[in-house]
């Protein structure tokens, strides 16, 4: 093997035998060697060139790509690994620039898991670079009081409901109204690199939902901007808040 192959190989010198593997996220060098436990889950950072794969060692008939479909559809499961993912992701984050994997993502053994890691590697450290240093923040406007969801993990409330594109949805109704929201949302997106629209949930009154991506000094940016809005939001019946930051789940 060549010097650069060697390099590039993911470490596999603790990898135990029978065990498919869960990845978390891809991180900087601030994560290599970092063990985390989330709610049992045991997590380690693993070196793959410069970068450092969050993974888990998990059974792999439980997280065989079948009985993965098949558990989807039983709520109180696909809940616990978003919540378990969310979790790992955010403590991986406080060590360095992480990006998150898309939830269960898992490789059935060692070689595949470096087969991907090595044809992906480009990319990955690219958005290592681009996004994995930002933080995730939600806007989020509602006609009347409101109170902030938290019963759904965020990756099922707002990430699995993305889409693309910068233009707001257009809002119909009272014309104050429709251009208070649209000031408050530009307000914010104008602090932001990235945006993505939420598809409206159950919620009631939902006008609007945006996914906006920026660093920290973006995330007060926001924050002041919703805090200005508010006197004139309450007087037209319009509630919003800024949820987050968190790690950029929703720009993976």
């Amino acid at each position: 093997m060549s010097k650069s192959a060697a390099v590039r190989r993911v470490e596999s010198r603790v990898y135990p035998a029978g065990r498919a593997l869960a990845l978390f996220g891809i991180g900087d060098a601030g994560l290599l060697g970092r063990r985390l436990v989330i709610d049992g889950r045991r997590l380690q950072g693993l070196r793959f060139g410069r970068m450092a794969l969050l993974v888990a060692y998990v059974d792999p008939l439980e997280y065989a790509p079948d009985e993965i479909e098949r558990r989807r559809s039983r709520e109180s499961w696909l809940w616990n690994e978003a919540r378990i993912h969310e979790r790992a992701v955010e403590r991986a984050a406080t060590h360095g620039a992480v990006v998150p994997a898309r939830l269960l993502t898992v490789f059935p053994d060692w070689d595949a898991l470096e087969r991907s890691a090595g044809e992906h590697a480009a990319r990955w450290s690219r958005a290592l670079g681009r996004i994995g240093v930002q933080r995730e923040c939600v806007l989020h406007v509602f006609v009347g009081p409101h109170a902030p969801p938290g019963r759904e993990p965020y990756l099922v409330r707002v990430t699995a409901r993305a889409t693309r594109g910068r233009r707001a949805p257009a809002l119909e109704g009272d014309a104050r109204l429709c251009e208070h929201v649209a000031a408050v949302q530009r307000a914010c997106g104008e602090a932001a690199a990235a945006t993505r629209r939420i598809a409206p949930g159950a919620a009631r009154g939902a006008l609007l939902s945006t996914a906006l991506l920026t660093g920290e000094a973006g995330v007060g940016t926001m924050r002041e901007a919703v805090e200005r809005s508010a006197e004139a939001g309450a007087a037209l019946g319009v509630t919003a808040y800024l949820e987050g930051p968190r790690a950029p789940f929703t720009f993976v």
